[in-house]
């Protein structure tokens, strides 16, 4: 029997699911009850700015159907529930969509469906889902899994490929899937499978960003005391990653506080489960205020170094997204440098993928970055584009007055650092004097 393969929602993780499948051969259907996706995909119009995915968008074009008629789920042997999850600048999740996009497809549900759901949802979710299929429809034979995604943003194409594991929650721990599930879900990818329940695999999730987060809270500690000391959060880094316990592939690199939205969620979502089984979990409010505090850093150094010395400074900002790879700016670290600097400083910027509001005053928008350095007071790298590298004092001389360099993201090499005509700050490295 030819396997045809639904996809539920066209965020983010919809499109790359739907896409990506596309791409090994599957015929893919794919609904959303938003017309805009589907009606921007069906006129070749991929929406989402990942590297190598409009490629194979392209290669995979002729065995993908885009639809907003959640009937035609109906041909699929196999449905994964692939829309993201909104959450709020807090990140508080809102589950409205997801249960509207439920209430949608559950009537065209064919029997033997095998259902893939993923999302960042609390744990519980997804054995109140199974109760709910089984009441809306007590006739229906299904299998419903729960999928741990953990795409990176900017690395999507690459995550969805090639993952460094499968993470599958099913109704029982020790639960199997079917040779069809397995041919479909696991095969394709050639990495090790980790089999739990639907708590457990719903709980990993959070657990693998929190651990993520954690690390990056030690590294900007570590970073505060090499401030103090004169010591150099780069040099500590490299030499732990020579320590065969440590991933040289972690988070190694102080931040100015979490953006994006993603582990702000999950911290938001384990706080609250603790909450609600009567836990005081020291170390997320730790986590939480550490975030909070970073950007701090970047107001002190703007303060002493640049306004200090003029009224009213003309300054540059090097990077708009919350990080490489995206246009989103949400939570991003610029928008709290134009809430706090708007009408006291003259804001130049710069990102070559993300864009300001048209509607958004105070700041003039430049389209390349050593233009927007002519004769500015300062520059601060907000994001870590890989344009933005280089260890060349030059253009830096040649375009600013007297260069102050605030390097947020670690983007300037060595050279620049130890260089005695541009004055640089970076998080965690010693003020070369």
């Amino acid at each position: 029997m030819k396997t045809t393969i639904g996809v539920v929602g066209l965020s983010h993780l919809g499109v790359i699911w739907s896409v990506g499948y596309a791409s090994l051969g599957f015929d893919v259907v794919a609904y959303d009850r938003d017309p805009v996706p589907v009606d921007l995909l069906n006129a070749g119009n991929v929406f989402i700015p990942e590297p190598g995915l409009e490629e194979q968008f392209q290669g995979a074009r002729e065995r993908l159907t885009f639809t907003k008629n959640a009937e035609d789920l109906a041909s699929c042997n196999y449905i994964f529930f692939a829309r993201d999850v909104p959450y709020d600048e807090e990140g508080r999740i809102d589950l409205t969509e997801i249960e509207i996009l439920w209430d949608n497809i559950i009537p065209h549900l064919s029997s033997g469906v095998e259902i893939i759901f993923m999302g960042q949802v609390p744990v519980g979710y997804t054995r109140k889902l199974e109760n709910r299929i089984h009441q809306a429809r007590p006739d229906l034979k299904f299998n419903l899994i729960y999928r741990v995604e953990t795409l990176t943003i900017s690395q999507a194409v690459p995550d969805f490929l090639h993952p460094d594991r499968i993470i599958v929650g099913t109704k029982q721990s020790g639960d199997t899937l079917s040779n069809g599930m397995t041919s479909v879900l696991i095969d394709p990818f050639k990495c090790p499978a980790a089999m739990c329940s639907y708590e457990s695999a719903e709980l990993a999730k959070s657990a693998i960003n929190i651990y993520l987060a954690t690390s990056v809270t030690f590294v900007n500690t570590i970073s505060d005391l090499c401030e103090k000391v004169g010591a150099n959060i780069q040099e500590i880094t490299a030499a732990m990653k020579l320590d065969k316990r440590f991933s040289p592939y972690g988070y190694w690199r102080p931040g100015l506080g979490f953006a994006g939205g993603h582990l702000e969620r999950d911290l938001m979502s384990l706080t609250k489960l603790a909450n609600e089984n009567d836990m005081k979990v020291e170390l997320l409010d730790t986590i939480i205020t550490n975030s909070k505090q970073r950007y701090q850093w970047l107001k002190a150094a703007m303060d002493q170094h640049i306004f200090s010395k003029k009224e009213r400074p003309t300054i540059c900002l090097w990077g708009l997204a919350y990080k490489k790879g995206t246009d989103s700016l949400h939570n991003s670290h610029c928008l709290k440098v134009f809430r706090d600097y708007i009408g006291k400083a003259n804001i130049r910027v710069y990102d070559p993928v993300a864009k300001l509001p048209e509607s958004f005053n105070g700041v003039e928008v430049y389209n390349d970055k050593f233009d927007a350095l002519k004769d500015v007071d300062g520059l601060i790298i907000l994001t870590e584009w890989d344009e933005f590298k280089t260890d060349d004092p030059k253009p830096f001389r040649d375009n600013m007055k007297d260069p102050v360099l605030i390097d947020g993201v670690h983007m300037l090499g060595t050279t620049i650092q130890r260089d005695n005509t541009v004055k640089y700050i970076g998080m965690g490295v010693p003020q070369h004097v």
